[in-house]
């Protein structure tokens, strides 16, 4: 059984899916909710963070103001499982930053939720799911979300 596991949240149906699956397996140990903020792929963001100077702070904080209430939804999904989470705030590419926490915080796990892209490529997990199974140094288990509900 892991002693720590991490698993990136940003409140889809696929990240709920996957802290479930965690809280479930692995009530007992340390679970670490993490969210990453992503300019590069977070729709909240903008090109021109130089023309306008405090906008990407203030960016920066309304993003975690988001991470804080997508955690207290996570701390609800854990109690009805009787595990407890601690969270963290990571800035910077999703799987990029989910190993570098990971690394910092010592987890021998990730749990990360899966999913095709297309009916003709089911067999493909997702581009962060993928990118954690081929660089993460931990095990990673990609949760596959249900199919028909």
């Amino acid at each position: 059984m892991p002693e720590h596991v991490l698993i990136p949240y940003d409140g889809s149906p696929l990240a709920d899916h996957a802290l479930r699956y965690a809280c479930a397996e692995f009530p007992s140990s340390t679970l670490t909710v993490l969210y990453v903020v992503d300019e590069h792929t977070d729709e909240t963001a903008s090109a021109g963070w130089g023309d306008h100077p405090g906008q990407w702070e203030d960016w920066l904080t309304e993003r975690r103001g988001h991470a804080a209430d997508l955690f207290a939804d996570a701390e609800a999904v854990a109690e009805e499982y009787g595990a407890s989470i601690e969270t963290a705030v990571a800035v910077g590419r999703v799987s990029e930053m989910t190993i570098a926490v990971a690394e910092e915080y010592g987890a021998d796990l990730i749990v990360v939720g899966a999913h095709g892209r297309s009916p003709f490529a089911e067999f493909l997990i997702g581009d962060v799911a993928r990118a954690l199974v081929r660089r993460s140094p931990v095990p990673v288990t990609t949760v596959r979300e249900r199919v028909g509900g």
